[in-house]
């Protein structure tokens, strides 16, 4: 249990510094630190990712830097998503949900780390669309808050720097995270939640994430990039590996 703990400051940490990642960090802890059910652990973390953004949000500076038009494109079609996510994941196997995950994680590590400054252009308001619903229906599926792949698309292809790109993923993994945690109890009526244990990890968090805020104010947008590429390919990198040996 104090492992866990100590893992929930490193949630924290990470969607403090980066804008993300506290959802790749949240579901293996539930999952191979509390022992949770996949399923289960999915909508704990959902509930953790949204407490942890929310209270990073309002208690930092990053609801100044908040791209409001790109929220809202993001926000209806991640809602959209979530919904189609939360259904398809009732007929999913755990184990294929993880790798799914894992692989995701994979693609926008080597897309933030080969960044090349660009500027957005007319026709990446469809991309954006796109990229939401996406998000949002992994958010559903996998637990994950969707910030891994929001913060490569704001930067990539709606010409956003790093700052903002984190803080208007912070908005986004927030409302995402509660539209498929509805979601997910609607079609997963039976889950008992540790309620408990949800709310020690999301404070422990949020002491994290306001840290890693003021810890990163004056670090480059090139360093944050590639932090969050390595600790994505880590964390995936390790959820691969453990579901092979479950396989064999």
């Amino acid at each position: 249990m104090q492992l866990a703990l100590l893992a929930a400051a490193g949630i924290g940490l990470s969607l403090g510094i980066l804008g993300s990642g506290g959802s790749v960090l949240a579901l293996p802890l539930l999952v191979y630190l509390a022992g949770q059910d996949v399923k289960q652990a999915i909508a704990g973390s959902l509930f953790i990712v949204a407490m942890i953004s929310l209270a990073t949000l309002l208690f930092s500076p990053a609801k100044r830097q908040i791209n409001w038009r790109l929220a809202w494109q993001l926000g209806i079609s991640g809602a959209l998503g979530g919904y189609i996510g939360a259904y398809a994941g009732q007929f999913v196997h755990p184990l294929l949900q993880l790798l799914i995950f894992a692989t995701l994680m994979l693609i926008a590590a080597q897309a933030m780390w080969r960044h090349q400054e660009t500027t957005a252009n007319h026709s990446s308001t469809y991309v954006i669309v796109i990229a939401g619903t996406l998000a949002g229906a992994l958010t559903s599926f996998t637990g994950a808050g969707g910030g891994f792949m929001l913060v490569p698309v704001l930067v990539r292809f709606a010409g956003q720097d790093f700052f903002h790109a984190r803080a208007t993923s912070l908005l986004l993994i927030f409302s995402n995270a509660v539209l498929a945690l509805l979601a997910n109890l609607k079609f997963q009526s039976n889950w008992q939640l540790d309620w408990t244990l949800l709310l020690a990890i999301s404070a422990l968090g949020i002491i994290g994430s306001l840290s890693g805020r003021y810890w990163s104010a004056s670090w480059s947008q090139q360093r944050l990039r590639r932090g969050f590429a390595l600790l994505l390919v880590i964390i995936a990198l390790f959820i691969v590996g453990h579901s092979l040996l479950e396989v064999i």
